[in-house]
């Protein structure tokens, strides 16, 4: 008899969709927010450069440099779960890394009926400080000025009413 394989279930993300100004009125908490992704990713990156030292000298490691290792194993999955915590403390609220070191995150919005994304920059005093089309390459800027929203109340537009830019499914 024949086993049957599992089949991957695909998930559905929903994305809330924001605003220029509903990003602007919760910039302080995203700042927030981003900042403990930086401060917990570079700490996660510290702890996997300590393990990659200790497992890359050479010969046998002795007792001490073992219990070294297995003590910055531990820390190390205490790093990856601090930032999982983060991660998906922004996921509720449809904010996602871009680059956890350099401070940036991705807010989404709808642009023409197309899926956008707000780049927030934890070093520049506005927050907010360009957007891309989902179809752009990630290093694309766009300046806010020439951002236009859909209002506030689009009663036309419902999960699936816009066309992906991709191919694929976007809410």
């Amino acid at each position: 008899m024949r086993k049957q394989r599992r089949q991957k279930v695909e998930q559905t993300i929903t994305l809330r969709l924001w605003t220029i100004a509903g990003a602007k009125k919760a910039a302080p908490y995203f700042r927030s927010l981003v900042q403990s992704l930086r401060d917990r990713w570079l700490e996660l990156r510290d702890k996997q450069e300590q393990v990659r030292r200790i497992e890359s000298r050479p010969g046998r490691l002795d007792r001490d440099s073992l219990i070294l290792l297995e003590d910055s194993r531990r820390d190390l999955a205490r790093a990856e779960s601090n930032v999982e915590e983060v991660v998906q403390e922004m996921v509720g609220f449809s904010i996602y890394g871009i680059d956890p070191a350099a401070g940036l995150a991705g807010i989404p919005s709808l642009h023409d009926k197309t899926l956008a994304w707000l780049i927030f920059d934890l070093f520049d005093p506005n927050g907010l400080v360009a957007w891309r089309m989902h179809s752009d390459p990630l290093e694309t800027r766009r300046p806010l000025a020439g951002f236009g929203e859909q209002p506030a109340a689009a009663p036309d537009l419902t999960p699936g009413s816009f066309e992906p830019t991709n191919g694929g499914g976007l809410i």
